[in-house]
C-alpha cells in the first residue's frame, strides 16, 4: 500500500484539527490507516497549528523533515514556517488565498505576493478556501473546502474514497464545500 504524508497547516480558529479528523473518519471508512498528530501553539490567540495525517502504510504519526508529499496552509505565511517538511523535488504546496495579522507585535505581515515569491521554485497551488465555504453556506468549512481541493489533485487516490469523504463530512455545507473546491480548474502558482 503506498503512503501519503500530509501537513496541514493555519491558525487557531480554522477548522484544522477537525479537517485531521475528517480525514481519518473518511480513512476508516475506507479500510485505510491513517494516524493523525496535531501540534499547536497560542491556538486561541490565532497562534500557528499544524497537524501531521500520514495515510497509508505508516507506523509514526509525525512527519520527517522534507518528507511532506503535501504541505497545506490554511493561512499563508504559516506554510513558509512549516517549509522544513517540504522538499522541492517531490512536495506539492496548497495555500489558501487568506493571510492574518501576526499575533506579535512590530511583526511584518507578508503579501501573498511577497508569500508566493519566497515559494518559487516549489509546486504551488493557489485556493480561495474561505470564498468556496461562504458560497457554501458555511464560512468555517474552509478547512473542508482545502480537502476537495486536495481530493482534486489526487492526494488520496487509491486510499480514501469520495463517498468515504462525504459519509465523514455529516453537514450538506461541508459536502457543498468540498464539491466545489473539487471543479476549481487546477493551476500551478
Amino acid at each position: 500500500m503506498a503512503t501519503v504524508n500530509i501537513l496541514i497547516a493555519g491558525i487557531g480558529g480554522q477548522g484544522i484539527i477537525t479537517a485531521g479528523k475528517i480525514i481519518a473518519e473518511a480513512g476508516n471508512y475506507s479500510n485505510t490507516k491513517v494516524l493523525v498528530a496535531e501540534t499547536h501553539g497560542l491556538a486561541q490567540r490565532g497562534g500557528g497549528v499544524n497537524i501531521h495525517v500520514r495515510i497509508g502504510d505508516v507506523n509514526s504519526s509525525l512527519i520527517p523533515l522534507g518528507r511532506a508529499d503535501y504541505l497545506v496552509g490554511l493561512e499563508a505565511t504559516e506554510v513558509l514556517r512549516n517549509l522544513s517538511y517540504a522538499s522541492r523535488k517531490h512536495t506539492t504546496i496548497v495555500i489558501n488565498k487568506y493571510v492574518a495579522r501576526p499575533v506579535l507585535p512590530k511583526v511584518k505581515i507578508l503579501s501573498l505576493n511577497e508569500i508566493l515569491d519566497k515559494l518559487k521554485g516549489n509546486r504551488v497551488f493557489l485556493i480561495d478556501a474561505n470564498e468556496i465555504a461562504i458560497r457554501a453556506g458555511n464560512p468555517k468549512a474552509a478547512n473542508v473546502a482545502i480537502l476537495g481541493y486536495l481530493y482534486s489533485l489526487g492526494a488520496f487516490n487509491g486510499l480514501i474514497s469520495e463517498e468515504s469523504f462525504i459519509k465523514a463530512l455529516k453537514y450538506e455545507s461541508n459536502v457543498k464545500a468540498f464539491k466545489m473546491a473539487q471543479t476549481i480548474k487546477l493551476r500551478e502558482e
